[in-house]
C-alpha cells in the first residue's frame, strides 16, 4: 500500500475560514512530500472554488475542488472525497481547523505502530471560560478534544476534525451520510470493527466565530447533540434495553445535578449541560426522537 496522503476537507460557504485552514497546511506537513488536497464543496455560493485554486497556484500542490451535485451534508461530502482520493492514507480535517507545525508527521507516526486509525487533539482558538464558570463543562459541545474520547465500552473514538486512517478501511466501510455529531465517529468505528489510537502532540486549532459561542446557539447544539447521541445508542449501538435504560437514568441524574449547579452557582454552563443530558435521557428512553435529519442539512 502506498504511503502517499490525501487530505479531505468538506466545506460549505466558509471560504474565508477555509482560506486560513489551507494556509496552515504547508507548515503542518513540513518535512514530508506535499499531500493531495481534496476540498469537497457541498454546494457553496461563495468563493470556495477560487480559494482552492488560489492555494494550488501559490503552493504548486495538487489541490482540487469538487462540487456536490446538490447539498448533501458533511459526511456525504467526505465520502465523495474518498471516491476520488489516491493516497494510501486518508486524512480528514474540518474546514475550520488550523493545523500546527509538524502536525502531519506526528499524526502519521501514530499509524506506523500498526494502528489503522488515529486522531489528534482539537483545541479551541477561544481562550478562557467559554460560558459559565467552568470551561470543561461546555467545551465538548464546541468539539474541543484534548484527551482521547471514549466510546460505550471504553474504546478510543477518533475525531473527524483531525484523523488519519489507512485507505483500505474506507473501501470496506464508509461514513454514514445521515448520522450527525456527536456519534458519527462512534458509528463508523463500530461498523469498521477496528481500534483507534490517539496522538496527543498532533494538535489542530478549532476556530469559532463569536456568534458560535452565544448562549442561544449553544443551547440548540446541546439539545441536538444530546438527542442524536441518545437516539443512536438506542437504535444503532446494539447494547440491549437494560443497559439503555440504565444509561437513561444516569443521564437524567446528571441533568438534575447540572441544573442544580446552575441555580446554586448561577452558572449558565450548568444549564447547557443539564439540557444536553436531559435530551439524551429522553431519547434513550424513547420519549423523544431526533427531529427528521436530512442529508441536505450541513451538520
Amino acid at each position: 500500500m502506498s504511503d502517499s496522503v490525501s487530505i479531505i476537507i468538506a466545506t460549505r460557504n466558509r471560504a474565508k475560514i477555509l482560506e486560513r485552514c489551507l494556509a496552515a497546511l504547508p507548515a503542518g506537513v513540513r518535512g514530508l512530500d506535499p499531500p493531495e488536497v481534496i476540498v469537497v464543496d457541498d454546494w457553496s455560493t461563495d468563493s470556495t472554488r477560487q480559494t482552492v485554486e488560489n492555494f494550488a497556484q501559490e503552493t504548486g500542490w495538487r489541490a482540487v475542488c469538487m462540487t456536490q451535485p446538490r447539498p448533501l451534508g458533511a459526511n456525504a461530502a467526505r465520502n465523495a472525497g474518498l471516491g476520488v482520493a489516491h493516497g494510501g492514507v486518508i486524512v480528514f480535517i474540518d474546514d475550520d481547523v488550523f493545523v500546527t507545525e509538524g502536525w502531519l508527521q506526528k499524526l502519521l507516526a501514530g499509524l506506523s505502530n500498526g494502528t489503522s486509525v488515529v486522531a489528534g487533539p482539537v483545541q479551541l482558538t477561544v481562550a478562557g471560560p467559554l460560558l459559565g464558570k467552568h470551561r470543561k463543562e461546555v467545551s465538548g459541545y464546541f468539539a474541543e478534544v484534548l484527551s482521547p474520547p471514549r466510546g460505550l465500552d471504553g474504546e478510543i473514538v477518533p475525531v473527524l476534525g483531525n484523523m488519519a486512517a489507512r485507505r483500505a478501511l474506507f473501501e470496506q466501510t464508509r461514513l454514514c451520510d445521515t448520522i450527525r455529531p456527536p456519534v458519527e465517529e462512534n458509528d463508523w468505528l463500530r461498523r469498521a470493527g477496528v481500534r483507534a489510537g490517539f496522538v496527543p502532540d498532533a494538535l489542530v486549532w478549532h476556530y469559532k466565530r463569536p456568534e458560535d459561542i452565544r448562549l442561544s446557539a449553544l443551547l440548540k447544539v446541546a439539545w441536538a447533540r444530546g438527542s442524536e447521541g441518545g437516539w443512536w445508542i438506542r437504535e444503532c449501538a446494539n447494547i440491549g434495553p437494560r443497559r439503555v435504560w440504565s444509561m437513561a437514568g444516569q443521564c437524567l441524574k446528571t441533568s438534575m445535578r447540572a441544573f442544580g449547579h446552575a441555580v446554586i452557582q448561577q452558572c449558565w454552563g450548568g444549564v447547557v449541560v443539564g439540557l444536553g443530558e436531559l435530551s439524551r435521557a429522553l431519547a434513550l428512553g424513547g420519549l423523544i426522537n431526533r427531529r427528521p435529519r436530512v442529508a441536505e442539512s450541513w451538520r
